[in-house]
């Protein structure tokens, strides 16, 4: 009956061991990020009207959280604005791994008196009545909308206390962005397209050793849990020496 019990608690065990380990348990996984590889890619509101947010800059990345989320459309991330993309506005080029993937090198410095806006509108129902000046403003991109009094049209999205607000860019110090020479490079991006293959190679084959890798370390982790195993049946299920029988016939004279 021991002997029932013991083996019953090892197969126990062994299954419970086999359930609970991940199959990826040795391959942390990594983001995956769409590059931004053209100009006018914009990021819009995951709703029923979807809205467009800004533009993405190009070079850039975006994360991706559900691909094919909608018909046409990924569910991706952009420094902490979730948004969807357009399959047909990117090449489909994905990368992992990437080092500071968002452009944050730029803050908006707003005038005194001006405010920030839910949308490039100056209409009052677009009017947070959130005093702009003096606040740290993270550049997203920009978006057209009204131009007002203005000679240009061009708003910056900007990301403040989490959300995304609006400034007309004459609102700011910051004109510098409306110049057609500012265009904001990511350290990844190479100008020749042949180099830029070569890296996705190399990116695929680092892929594939990693998986490997996770794999070969799986089974040695099984391997491991299983030799203990195979020890304690072979302990429990060793068959007994026979007594001989001069040694029997010693226990009964001793019991007469």
């Amino acid at each position: 009956m021991k002997r029932f019990f013991a083996l019953l608690f090892v197969i126990v065990f062994a299954a419970s061991a086999l359930f609970f380990l991940p199959v990826g348990a040795a391959v942390a996984e990594e983001d995956t990020y769409l590059l931004i590889d053209r100009d006018n890619v914009s990021l819009y509101k995951n709703t029923m009207k979807m809205e467009e947010l800004f533009s993405l800059p190009r070079t850039f990345y975006v994360k991706i959280l559900e691909a094919n989320y909608a018909e046409n459309y990924h569910r991706v991330e952009y420094n902490g604005v979730e948004g969807l993309l357009k399959t047909s506005a990117v090449s489909g080029k994905t990368v992992t791994g990437v080092q500071d993937p968002y452009y944050t090198s730029k803050n908006v410095s707003a005038h005194v008196g001006s405010h920030l806006y839910k949308r490039p509108s100056f209409k009052d129902s677009e009017d947070t009545g959130i005093n702009a000046y003096g606040l740290s403003l993270t550049y997203l991109g920009k978006i057209g909308g009204e131009k007002g009094s203005f000679g240009t049209s061009t708003w910056f999205a900007v990301l403040y206390a989490e959300n995304v607000y609006y400034i007309h860019s004459a609102m700011t110090e910051n004109l510098d962005l409306l110049e057609a020479t500012f265009a904001p490079v990511h350290p990844n991006s190479i100008a020749a397209s042949a180099e830029a293959d070569e890296g996705g190679e190399e990116s695929k084959a680092s892929d594939k050793e990693k998986v490997s890798s996770g794999s070969v370390l799986r089974v040695l982790l099984i391997v491991g849990m299983f030799v203990p195993i195979v020890i304690i049946l072979v302990v429990l299920f060793r068959p007994r020496k026979k007594r001989s029988r001069s040694k029997d016939r010693e226990e009964e004279e001793d019991d007469d």
